[in-house]
């Protein structure tokens, strides 16, 4: 009996060490074969991390590759920090990136996808401890270097307008002022700026981000008379000694007397031109006919985007001829229900200055690889031909006049042929004109060959209100400084140096 019970407890042993040899045997084939991926997975999960590796955001330099923005990397973080060296000088139109080191506004927020290049992927070992390593044989992808983007703009000429602007709206406590130079040979933008700027270095902090040259809009009163006075200019409609305004200072439509700023005697079309008779544009207009203002209006751009490379660009607007009332095609004669961009108003004016040749705006010059090569460079590029070169030439003639004896004197520089346009609009609120102003300027020189066009806006200025008044002196300020800039000297006239003298004399 005994026997049986220790064979029946040695088999019932010897059992059970089989069943837990072979439970053990099954555990590590379960391990071995079947649930080794897994194992593996997570001890590379353990050993190595995956790491995102970006590339070194793109420069962006002037017409002169004098940096504009640049990246520099933090040690102690491995970060890249977006640096603009000349602080608020152009910082409307740069933008600026965010703490992802992605553009978010201005050249930086369009041009992105150059600047950015694309990031590639690298694995690092992992201690136990979590020091990460490099370690050759692990795969990688290789990152996309950024470009490199040259713009047109002149940084020393930026400077110039932005200082001019700030000290002629402290002069007449305005609310702001824009400005635009432009090349008209070429298209190309050589400053766009807005007072008050910002430092795109400390944006989060700034409040006058916009780009008001290229984003808003605002109606340009007398320097849209540019429209029927190439109408007329063109069609021979009135000689330039033909009376065109009796001296009565003021007409009456519709039942609305519209008036001249100051009573005057009778008017000549040149005349008019060079005072900028409001009532003598009013009676001019009527020989023009509706669709005609229309056709040339939109020809020389107003109510369509220029089209420059750059984010949030105003449209302007300019209604139908079907819906003009009486009234309203006569304030139109003056620049008063319609509105335009800065931009859209100097480029109105770039065609005149280029010949009648409108060209859209250029503001990227070239893309730079990383190493420095040249990899796209942005050409003029015609829009189209506005008026005949010959009567371009006539209406500039005729914009000289209001520099030298007309609404523009304060402008002139002795020696420097200069044409240009002034024009004074109230502002409208909620559709309601109020008694607040906008006072532009518009001039290109030298007008016979000109190489600078600059379109000048204050917003609300106090004390003086008209356009030549306030934006006079701040022409002079700007066209004073810039020719004396050393590599436009020669382009302007073999004797600036004389200019300049004369000017100061």
């Amino acid at each position: 009996m005994d026997k049986k019970v220790s064979l029946g407890r040695l088999t019932l042993i010897i059992g059970l060490a089989i069943v837990f040899e072979l439970s053990i045997i099954a555990r590590l084939i379960n391990l071995q074969f079947f649930r080794r991926s897994g194992f593996q997975i997570r001890v590379k999960e353990q050993s190595e991390v995956k790491v995102k590796v970006t590339a070194k955001r793109g420069r962006i330099y002037d017409r002169y590759r004098r940096i504009l923005a640049t990246s520099i990397s933090k040690q102690s973080t491995g970060f890249c920090e977006r640096v603009y060296p000349l602080e608020e000088v152009a910082g409307n139109l740069l933008g600026f990136v965010g703490k992802d080191n992605i553009g978010l506004e201005g050249v930086e927020y369009e041009f992105d996808p150059l600047l950015s290049g694309k990031p590639g992927w690298m694995t690092l070992g992992k201690t136990p401890r979590g020091h990460l390593y490099p370690y050759p044989g692990y795969p990688r992808t290789r990152v996309k270097p950024a470009k490199d983007i040259v713009l047109t703009i002149d940084a020393d000429i930026q400077a110039i307008i932005e200082a001019a602007l700030m000290k002629r709206i402290n002069e007449v406590q305005a609310k702001k002022g824009s400005a635009v130079v432009i090349d008209p040979r070429t298209g190309e933008i050589l400053a766009m700026a807005t007072v008050p700027s910002y430092n795109p270095n400390h944006w989060k902090r700034e409040a006058c981000r916009r780009n008001v040259p290229l984003q808003d809009q605002f109606e340009p009163g007398s320097t849209f008379k540019i429209v029927p006075l190439s109408i007329i200019v063109e069609e021979n409609l009135v000689g330039l000694e033909d009376t065109v305004e009796d001296g009565t200072a003021k007409i009456t439509i519709s039942g609305k007397t519209i008036r001249d700023v100051r009573p005057h005697g009778p008017f000549t079309f040149a005349q008019a031109v060079w005072k900028s008779s409001n009532v003598a544009f009013v009676k001019l207009t009527n020989l023009i006919g509706r669709h005609r203002f229309y056709s040339a209006a939109r020809a020389f751009g107003f109510g369509i985007p220029t089209g420059v490379s750059l984010p949030g660009e105003a449209s302007g607007s300019l209604s139908l001829p079907s819906g003009w009332s009486n009234l309203r095609f006569a304030n139109l004669a003056f620049g008063q229900g319609v509105s335009c961009s800065l931009l859209q108003l100097a480029f109105a004016y770039q065609a005149i200055a280029n010949d009648g040749v409108l060209l859209k705006p250029i503001i990227i010059k070239e893309v730079l690889s990383e190493k420095g090569k040249v990899l796209y460079e942005e050409k003029p590029m015609k829009v189209r031909e506005v008026l005949p070169s010959e009567k371009a030439k006539e209406v500039t003639e005729l914009l000289c006049g209001v520099v030298e004896n007309g609404s523009g004197m304060l402008a002139r520089i002795k020696g420097l042929k200069m044409a240009g346009k002034t024009g004074t609009a109230n502002k409208c609120v909620n559709g309601r004109y109020v008694s607040s102003y906008m006072s532009s300027f518009v001039c290109f020189f030298p007008a016979d060959n000109p190489i600078f066009l600059v379109a000048t806006v204050i917003d609300e200025p106090k004390y003086v209100y008209l356009g030549g008044e306030v934006g006079g002196p701040l022409m002079h300020e700007i066209a004073r400084k810039i020719i004396k800039i050393r590599e436009y000297k020669t382009e302007i006239e073999k004797d600036v140096e004389q200019i300049i003298k004369k000017d100061e004399a």
